[in-house]
């Protein structure tokens, strides 16, 4: 059983966060960000400063494999490292985001997403997320409230 810890980014992550980053495909970067996309190390750096948004990050082993980003609007992303998908450290972070997102009293959470990612439509539908699925994109929205 694989064991993972969900907790908040430290400016010390930012490193292991960008190893993350860099392992992932071209694909999984285009599905991420809807372009082909590779950030850079002073970007990973923004994920730290928690000003808009908080990340969290998925460990396991001291190796990060996961990270989740929830904005002050209640829009959130999420990686997972391609050897640990189908694990349920998807599912974990998204649920993690959703309670941060309760204790900041947010209305609702929400992803929007491209259609072929089915990991994330997926993540969606287990946790009840309310999805609206075009050719172009999924918005995947939950009421906290």
């Amino acid at each position: 059983m694989l064991e993972v810890k969900i907790r908040r980014a430290l400016p010390e992550d930012v490193e292991k966060i960008f190893e993350l980053y860099n392992s992932l495909s071209e694909d999984d970067l285009y599905l991420r960000y809807f372009h082909y996309y590779k950030p850079t190390l002073d970007e990973m750096k923004t994920l730290v400063k928690q000003s808009d948004h908080i990340t969290l990050v998925a460990e396991s082993d001291g190796k990060i494999i996961g990270e989740g980003t929830l904005y002050n609007d209640g829009e959130f992303s999420l990686v997972v490292a391609q050897e640990f998908r189908k694990q349920g450290v998807g599912t974990e972070i998204v649920k993690a985001l959703i309670e941060e997102a309760k204790n900041k009293k947010l209305k609702n959470v929400r992803f929007y997403t491209l259609p072929e990612n089915e990991p994330m439509i997926r993540i969606g539908k287990k946790l009840n997320f309310k999805l609206s699925i075009d050719e172009d994109e999924v918005y995947g929205e939950l009421k906290l409230s």
